[in-house]
């Protein structure tokens, strides 16, 4: 069985180790199927319940989802690894149930100036205390804190019902 090169001449007596590459033959195209992500929207999103819609961008997912919704967050971490392949996205009605709730108490005046940081789901938000801030003004600074962080913001019947 003969070897053909292509750079390598045949009348080269010289003994010695020759090698070439030829990659006329490799594939160097890439099959980029579809991706689906299927998750929730916030209530009152634009996006149509249980419709399979083109996702271009986080952007988009965070406009017709909203923003801080489980399908908006879902599209910003796949966009990181994949910024442009072709993504659909099906939003889907959230089982009835109670809201989940929880409720923080402080329990005393501020003893250093510094920060409060309180975990809201996965988002980290840190409310300002001076030295000598009473209970009511950390409750209120850390109210301030959730509220000014678009994804963690209170409901409206919650924003009323906060106690100090």
């Amino acid at each position: 069985m003969t070897i053909s090169f292509n750079t390598i001449p045949s009348n080269t007596l010289v003994p010695l180790f020759y090698a070439e590459m030829d990659n006329q033959a490799a594939n160097t195209a890439q099959d980029s199927g579809a991706s689906l992500l299927i998750g929730h929207a916030n209530n009152g999103a634009e996006i149509v319940a249980n419709s399979l819609v083109l996702m271009p961008s986080a952007d988009y997912a965070r406009q017709i989802c909203g923003a801080g919704s489980q399908l908006a967050r879902m599209v910003e971490a796949y966009r990181q690894t994949d910024p442009f392949g072709e993504l659909y996205v099906i939003a889907v009605p959230e089982a009835t149930g109670a809201a989940a709730t929880v409720t923080l108490t402080v329990t005393g005046a501020a003893t250093e100036t510094g920060t409060v940081n309180v975990y809201v789901g996965r988002t980290r938000v840190q409310a300002p205390v001076t030295n000598g801030d009473n209970v009511a003004t950390i409750a209120s600074s850390i109210k301030d804190a959730i509220n000014a962080v678009p994804a963690c913001r209170l409901r409206p019947h919650l924003r009323q019902a906060w106690s100090r």
